[in-house]
């Protein structure tokens, strides 16, 4: 028997979920749900199927059927993870290899469970969410055609929905990814002189969370230039000089639960430009922390965030937080922050929400940029870091 286990939640917990989830299922008239996860966006995409069963990661593909009672079948890609995956948790007995068709076998088990002319909901199609938007179309219509007697409808909303409020627990491992991200900073921080590679310091953070604990795959953007707009995809392998600064949105897993920080660090004194636009966004991280609680709208955060940096002469042109939790992004998400948007007031925040606050101050010509933030908690009266480094403009 394998020694590796999941970090799984607890029992209690998955029950409060399964109990959740059928409550809105009967609302709904649903017998079963049928749930797609897919390794995209980091492992995001399995999120889903990951929230019924603690199974996914690592570049894992499933499907699950969910009934409004007795056990989930889970269906996962490789035959040689079937046993392991059955002694890594404790939420789920049955898994069954989905692969090389995830539709036949899917079909199977839907008609043994006996809804083959049910009401069945599907996650994977319709959702706000890039995980509720995963369900191919060929798995899709093969099953539509393989069930004709059955009524489909689009259920991602269901998940959804239930994921928005987090538990304490969940809470518990968004704060441990939280203290990964710290650990990434202070591997770079340590790493960042002149004469190091851009990518040396990448590698020292990556590198850094992994032995730390996090899991792969992690997201990490990064740039390391004399002038950055904003963070890339990838690291240079140019050579660090005075003068350079580096961007990042350094974002590790815990368990699968994804946080995320960013600072602006410079070797030596930087443009004076964006020390302002530094102190901009920093202005409106503070207001963020000082407006958050539970009641307000994503509206009046969104204004918040953005008046101190609008007042600086600066400008943002990408959201200035984001939802987090077993998607990399996720509800609730900025929807204010381009103009004529059309978001309205968007949502009211709850307790255990919670968010990644990346405000950004750039040039009006997007030619330069800072963002500076990291995650926090919605609570009653107010709003609690789940990490511990410092926002601020880091000069080494």
């Amino acid at each position: 028997m394998s020694e590796t286990r999941t970090r799984a939640l607890s029992l209690a917990e998955r029950d409060r979920r399964w109990t959740a989830i059928r409550a809105a299922m009967q609302g709904r008239g649903l017998d079963c749900l049928i749930v797609r996860g897919i390794s995209s966006k980091w492992d995001s995409g399995t999120a889903n199927v990951r929230y019924i069963s603690q199974i996914g990661g690592n570049g894992e593909e499933l499907m699950a059927v969910f009934p409004i009672t007795g056990e989930p079948v889970i269906f996962i890609w490789a035959p040689s993870q079937l046993d392991w995956w059955g002694e890594a948790q404790d939420w789920v007995g049955d898994i069954r290899q989905g692969s090389p068709s995830w539709a036949e076998a899917t079909l199977a088990c839907v008609k043994d469970m006996g809804f083959g002319r049910a009401r069945i909901g599907v996650v994977g199609i319709g959702g706000a969410n890039e995980a509720g938007r995963c369900m191919s179309y060929d798995i899709y219509t093969a099953i539509l055609a393989g069930l004709p007697e059955a009524r489909l409808e689009p259920a991602s909303d269901i998940i959804e929905a239930i994921r928005l409020i987090k538990s304490d627990e969940e809470v518990e491992y968004l704060a441990r990814a939280s203290a990964l991200c710290d650990v990434g900073v202070e591997a770079m921080l340590a790493a960042a002189r002149p004469g190091a590679t851009a990518q040396e310091v990448y590698g020292e953070i990556v590198g850094a969370i992994l032995r730390a604990g996090g899991e792969s795959p992690m997201f990490l953007m990064y740039e390391a230039d004399p002038q950055p707009r904003h963070a890339l995809r990838f690291p240079s392998d140019r050579t660090l000089a005075p003068g350079y600064m580096i961007l990042q949105e350094i974002s590790p897993k815990y368990a699968g639960y994804w946080s995320q920080v960013m600072v602006p660090v410079s070797l030596g004194e930087p443009d004076p430009v964006y020390r302002r636009m530094a102190d901009a966004a920093c202005l409106g991280y503070r207001a963020a922390i000082d407006t958050i609680r539970a009641g307000i709208t994503t509206r009046a955060l969104a204004e918040a965030i953005n008046e101190p940096i609008r007042d600086a002469g600066f400008v943002w042109y990408r959201p200035q937080w984001q939802g987090l939790g077993l998607e990399q992004t996720e509800s609730p998400m900025d929807l204010h922050y381009r103009a004529g948007a059309g978001a309205g007031d968007g949502i009211v925040l709850e307790r255990n929400m919670v968010l990644g606050l990346q405000p950004m101050a750039g040039t009006p010509d997007r030619s330069k940029g800072v963002q500076l933030g990291d995650a926090v908690v919605v609570t009653e009266d107010g709003v609690r870091r789940l990490g511990r480094t410092e926002m601020r403009f880091h000069i080494l």
